[in-house]
């Protein structure tokens, strides 16, 4: 672009890079203008100063020769040249005496414009003193071609460091572009430092501006336009505007892919911004390359940008291998600098590689003695190499150093050896917080590579690492000693994450932090987001899966673990062993969670050199001596869960787990001797921070071992009359609410009361114990009487509410909550506290119009809630945090919103909403299910999938989206697939019986119904014994196995707990049963005589049906029941129930395009029995072409095999056979469809072929047909398999003695043929 410059415009552009560090690019436009105008001093002058700035003085020196003697830069010149010498390694003083002198003469006769291009020399070079000075000699308003008076004061001043001087720096350029003051309008190095000035004085908004300006002078597309865009970025950066900042560079790099300002402010950007390191990696690959091509010997640049993105790595190696080739290059073109050699080290320790820092440390120091960076690291690294000795003594050395001022670093270090050595708890967190107070005073301003390089995020994260050291690793229970600490160390972590938002790792602990102090749900929601970040992350993985093992999801939290192996090392932390151990140990793998432990307590007791080293918090020291106990015990080895824990007892005697570990030593001791368990609880002094949870371990054992609720309440007594605190009050009263003592709850409640009148909880307890005591009046008064007192607790009136809407006085309800709307509103509109009570407010009201059957106004009262939770998510979108919890509040609006269009059938409006909630909140397992049915309902069987699955990723135990996606795959035919998913949830629930019955359904249909035996008995251990659905499952499992008496009675229990609705289908199974006990052909005639008991089953069947709810199936049974005989006249009764059914007369009229396929199923087999085969074939063709519907897959079976069997009788064989594959598809456990075949193939005289199908129903009916048994053993006869012929018979007779001429046609004969 060099040759589209003007003069000027190239001085500005050499001025700008030189002020940037951009020393090559400043060399090259300086070159560029020499090409274009030939020999010119000004230029060749400007392109030795780019070169001696990059350090290569002899081709400065000799651009300087070719300049000299020329008047418009020979004061500059002179300078530039003693500025070389002194600059050389080697000083040549004779040189710069003489270059002294021949100065001394020229500036008596210096011009004005030499003066100015001194000036501009000087404050470029950092002499802003004399630069002041030299431009003094100019007379004001005097310019040339290239520089102005005005705009170089004005740089002068601002660069001077001194505030009076700084000040009048805008005057300065405001004159530089004067024309009346001898300045030129749109001057752009001018109106630079106009932009700079604004922005040192952080007036952002006027900066932009004045930047907007030099764009619109015709910059634009070129050099100087794309500079300007950069600085506008900056300043955005600045204001934290982030992505308007990534949008204008991302302009710039679109153009021009290797500008190097674009790539830097990208880089910023990711790094600060972003968590994705995978990208900023490649950014940083990229800007090495740029710096490679057009920065090669810019060493200070390769080292400004390394080390702030350093600090922004959060120890990522694609980064830091990025950083490290940077800072390897400063280091390689300045091999005797101690700043670059410290450098290197300390990137290395980010790394890891302690022991390879330490070694570049010590290489810095042998450089530069005095380099305090060094020093530090030194002594980290030793810290971490466990060298703690050796460390101890630089550190003394060190902060006799820093008697007065100690930096934060030192600080840091300091609270480390107390820990680490010397176990003191109070002197390092005292440190700590001197280093937080040093850090957070020292290091401000706006986002910049100045401003991050000494924020230094590294050093933030290791100081929270530490304090977490004295934090508890669990959520804290309310017997547990609360954690000042957890409070405490909030303040570094939301200082580093309001200025870090990318911070991979400060969210990480910020998630921990949360799970520490209980918020599970927000921690989880935290860790979500850095697992999609970064997958490969090992301790979000570890954290997730501490979550998971809290909230009993044991599988969840295995599969977690697995993933945090993505780094090798995780395996020699403690604390993955510790977990590993805690999850094995829940699973019942006792002998690998030993392992683990013991294992884990080997890597406590060294570290392994060179290798980075994981610091171990106490409690999780303490928490495996007392895990192993536990693992013990359960194995009920009490020497050996007593061996550890006395182990635990001696190492941290005198520690402030000592009474964690009694408590533990105690519950060993109880399980073979309670008093002396309880005396040990007792030996726990007050002084001691677990003296709480010594009281409430107590206070169990006399509940639930002794049975001794007056000795229960006596240890929270106990605990009130040692700490007579509100606290101690509120767990007395909780004392007594679990023993049933409202009354003395109340009294205790009220003593918490009175100590902390402020806590509006007490009051709301009170109340809640008058509702215990169903002393709702006296509950009433209370709450009026409280919020007469306290009429700002909107959480009383919603109490309140709530009782008036539990009691029925929905009107007294709709009042109250009316009344806390208006005095929200009255007080504060724009409050923010006032607008989330309005929320709920709204919400309640929802739900008294509900109940009292107003269900428009609940509608509308859900609406207004919807309208005020809007407001509430856009006054709170500074904290994601909080917005992210207030759209959780939004979705589940949403939520009851599209259930309540869904139960009107306003479908659309239904799939909106929850559309809507899914928005809000993208994990909203309630919108998904909602979903999911709504298009299972509506037929959308896709969409339900995609609901499911995309629950089931959320959610992987979420048992309805399993079933579903299970039911959807079955209705498919899928029977594979919805296998898997039954199975899944088989074996994490046994004892769901809705799933049992699918599944045995299943498994027939698969033809595995023998492997349910299984799954039955797992679900007798867990599901209760009066379980409908075990029942049923258990029913269908005998009847599929023609074990009729067992059927029966297994759906004769089920049958009784009419809420199930697993009831009815037991019933109708029963009915079933009673009318076809032996499993027959219902269309083939009678032998014209009538068994004995039928007209009993049919009895028995016709008094089920009273119990049958569902109309259409009972008109359905009853048509059975009436052709149980085979009659005439009863047929026909039957028929005149099935005709209208199939007609669709008893509902809506006629629907062509939905056959009722049970209906012509009944009519057909009526048909048959009256003779009136065509008409029964015709109604069955129907069925036939209908599309097959797994929920009346038992209907088209007998269809397919009543017009098959149609079929065989008429001849037509192949008809038949295709009908029976079909069959057999749908089902492979169907033994009609086999004992047709069998038929077909003896009538085909294929008598082998016939006995394999008839073999296959043989297996199937489980050998209990004789009919069945009959024709394979006649069919071996045939095939001449005499042995297999009477092997068949002797089952048959074994259970059916009399079943008639099998003895006489078969067995003799089979004896008979096999005689020699």
């Amino acid at each position: 672009m060099a040759e589209r410059l003007s003069e000027r415009g190239a001085m500005d552009l050499i001025l700008y890079y030189g002020r940037e560090g951009l020393l090559h690019h400043m060399q090259n436009t300086a070159q560029g203008m020499l090409n274009l105008v030939g020999e010119h001093p000004v230029f060749r002058f400007w392109r030795g100063v780019a070169l001696s700035m990059q350090e290569n003085h002899t081709e400065a020196i000799r651009d300087y020769t070719t300049a000299n003697g020329r008047r418009e830069v020979q004061i500059a010149v002179i300078y530039a040249h003693m500025h070389s010498l002194k600059a050389q390694r080697q000083i040549d003083q004779d040189a710069i005496n003489d270059l002294e002198s021949k100065a001394m003469l020229e500036e008596k006769n210096a011009t004005p414009c030499a003066w100015l291009q001194t000036t501009a020399f000087l404050y470029m070079t950092g002499d802003c003193v004399r630069a002041r000075e030299t431009c003094q000699k100019v007379p004001a308003g005097t310019g040339d071609d290239y520089l102005n008076t005005h705009s170089l004061m004005g740089w002068a001043n601002l660069f001077s460091g001194r505030s009076a001087f700084v000040e009048k720096a805008m005057s300065n350029f405001e004159k530089a572009v004067d024309p009346a003051q001898g300045g030129v309008a749109n001057h752009v190095d001018a109106l630079l430092g106009k932009a700079a000035y604004l922005d040192q004085k952080r007036m952002y908004p006027q900066a932009i501006e004045v930047l907007n300006e030099v764009a619109a002078s015709g910059q634009k597309g070129t050099e100087m336009g794309h500079a300007v865009q950069c600085e506008k970025a900056k300043t955005c950066v600045k204001r934290g505007e982030w992505t308007l900042a990534s949008e204008g560079v991302q302009r710039i790099l679109a153009k021009d892919p290797g500008h190097v300002q674009a790539l830097m402010i990208l880089s910023l950007y990711l790094s600060v911004e972003e968590t994705r390191h995978n990208i900023t990696a490649n950014t940083l690959r990229e800007l090495h390359k740029a710096l490679q091509a057009t920065e090669p010997r810019t060493h200070k640049l390769y080292a400004f940008i390394s080390k702030a993105l350093a600090r922004l790595s959060g120890g990522s190696a694609q980064i830091l291998q990025s950083t490290q080739a940077l800072i390897a290059r400063a280091a390689t073109l300045q091999p005797r600098n101690a700043e670059y050699i410290s450098e290197k080290a300390y990137q290395l320790s980010l790394a890891g590689e302690w022991a390879k820092a330490l070694e570049s440390f010590r290489l810095a120091l042998q450089v530069d003695d005095g380099n305090l960076g060094a020093l530090h690291g030194i002594i980290r690294s030793q810290l971490m190499l466990g060298k703690l000795d050796e460390a101890e003594q630089q550190l003394e050395f060190l902060n006799e150093m820093h008697i007065s001022e100690r930096p934060a670093e030192l600080c840091y270090l300091i609270a480390v050896m107390k820990w680490r050595k010397h176990r003191d708890q109070a002197a390092s967190l005292a440190a700590l917080d001197e280093a937080v107070a040093i850090h957070s005073a020292t290091v401000q301003g706006p986002p910049s590579y100045e401003f991050y390089e000494a924020f230094n995020p590294h050093l933030l994260l290791a100081i929270v690492r530490e304090y977490l050291q004295h934090c508890p690793t669990e959520p804290v229970l309310p017997t547990d000693p609360p954690s000042a600490i957890a409070s405490q160390v909030r303040k570094p972590l939301e200082l580093l994450t309001k200025h870090v938002k990318g911070s991979l790792e400060g969210q990480l602990l910020l998630a921990r932090l949360d799970f520490i102090q209980g918020d599970l749900e927000k921690a989880q929601y935290t860790i979500n987001s850095c697992i999609r970040a970064d997958a490969t992350y090992a301790e979000t993985h570890l954290l997730a899966a501490q979550i998971a093992f809290h909230q009993e999801n044991y599988n969840q939290a295995q599969q977690a673990l697995d993933q945090s192996m993505t780094e090798f090392e995780v395996r020699d932390w403690p604390q993955y062993n510790l977990l590993k151990a805690k999850v094995d140990s829940a699973l019942g793998r006792y002998d690998d969670a030993l392992k683990s432990l013991e294992h884990a307590l080997t890597l406590t007791k060294h570290i392994v050199q060179g290798k980075r080293y994981r610091p171990l918090n106490v409690q999780d020291h303490v928490a495996i001596y007392l895990e192993l106990g536990q693992v013990h015990l359960k194995q009920k080895n009490t020497a050996a869960a007593s061996k550890a824990i006395s182990e635990a007892m001696v190492q941290f005697r005198d520690t402030s787990e000592e009474g964690r570990v009694t408590i533990a030593h105690a519950m060993v001791v109880c399980k073979q001797d309670v008093d002396q368990g309880l005396t040990v609880l007792r030996s726990v002094p007050t002084s001691s921070p677990y003296f709480l949870k010594a009281k409430a371990h107590m206070a169990s054992i006399y509940l639930n071992i002794r049975n001794n609720k007056r000795a229960f309440a006596k240890c929270y007594e106990d605990l009130v009359e040692a700490f007579p605190t509100a606290g101690s009050y509120l767990f007395l009263g909780e004392a007594y609410m679990s023993i049933q003592e409202p009354e003395k709850a109340i009294e205790a409640f009220e003593k918490a009361r009175s100590l902390d009148p402020n806590n509006a909880e007490m009051a709301g307890k009170i109340g809640s114990a008058f509702v215990t005591t169903h002393n709702y009046n006296k509950a009433i008064q209370y709450y009026r009487n409280a919020l007469k007192a306290e009429a700002h607790q909107p959480g009383l009136r919603h109490d309140l509410a709530s009782l008036y809407c539990r009691l029925g006085k929905f009107q007294e309800a709709e009042d109250e909550l009316q009344n806390s709307l208006s005095k929200g509103k009255g007080n504060s509109p724009e409050d923010l506290q006032n607008l989330m009570s309005d929320v709920r407010t709204m919400l309640l009201l929802a739900k008294v119009y509900r109940s009292s059957g107003r269900k428009e106004m609940a509608c509308d009262a859900l609406v207004q809630a919807k309208v005020f939770q809007v407001i509430v998510i856009s006054k709170v979108r500074g904290d994601p945090d909080v917005v992210a919890a207030q759209r959780v509040i939004a979705a589940n609006i949403c939520v009851e919103l599209g259930e309540y269009y869904r139960v009107e059938k306003a479908t659309d409006k239904a799939i909106m909403f929850h559309n809507e909630a899914l928005k809000q909140d993208e994990t909203n397992a309630r919108s998904m299910l909602s979903l999911a049915k709504i298009y299972r309902d509506k037929g959308d069987f896709d969409g339900c999938e995609h609901q499911a699955n995309a629950l089931l990723r959320v959610d992987s135990g979420n048992e309805e989206a399993s079933m579903m996606l299970a039911d959807l795959k079955f209705m498919e035919s899928n029977f594979k697939a919805a296998s898997y998913y039954y199975q899944q949830l088989l074996e994490k629930k046994p004892g769901n019986a809705d799933a049992l019955v699918h599944f045995v359904q299943l498994l027939r249909r698969s033809g595995r119904l023998f492997d349910a035996q299984r799954f039955l008995q797992a679900a007798e251990a867990h599901a209760p014994k009066t379980s409908s659905g075990l029942a049923c499952a258990k029913g269908l499992y005998h009847r599929y196995t023609n074990n009729p008496r067992e059927a029966l009675r297994e759906f004769n229990k089920g049958r009784y707990d009419r809420a199930s609705p697993w009831a009815e289908v037991c019933t109708v199974n029963m009915v079933e049963i009673y009318l076809n006990p032996d499993n027959e052909n219902q269309w083939t005639e009678s032998d014209g005589e009538e068994r004995q008991d039928l007209a009993e089953n049919i009895g028995f069947a016709q008094k089920l049906l009273k119990d049958v709810r569902d109309p259409e199936k009972k008109k359905l049974l009853e048509g059975h029941a009436r052709m149980a005989r085979k009659r005439k006249e009863e047929v026909e009764s039957a028929l005149c129930i099935f005709e209208p059914m199939v007609s669709g007369e008893d509902n809506a009229g006629p629907t062509p395009d939905k056959l009722n396929v049970p209906a012509m199923v009944g009519m057909a087999t009526a048909l048959q029995l009256l003779k009136q085969t065509p008409k029964a074939r015709n109604t069955l063709k129907r069925v036939a072409k209908a599309p097959y519907n797994q929920l009346e897959a038992e209907y088209f079976e007998a269809a397919w095999l009543l017009l098959a069997d149609i079929h065989i009788a008429g001849g037509k064989y192949d008809l038949a056979q295709d009908l029976l594959r079909k069959c057999l598809q749908a089902n492979k456990s169907c033994c009609r469809a086999w004992e047709f075949m069998g038929v077909i193939y003896e009538k085909e005289q294929s008598y082998r072929d016939a006995a394999d199908c008839y073999e296959n129903a043989w297996q199937l009916v489980n050998e209990n047909d004789p009919g069945i048994g009959y024709k394979l053993a006649f069919n071996h006869l045939k095939a001449r398999k005499f042995v297999a012929a009477i092997d068949v018979t002797q089952k048959v007779l074994a259970s059916h003695s009399t079943y008639p001429k099998i003895r006489k046609d078969i067995l003799d004969k089979a004896r008979a043929s096999l005689r020699p």
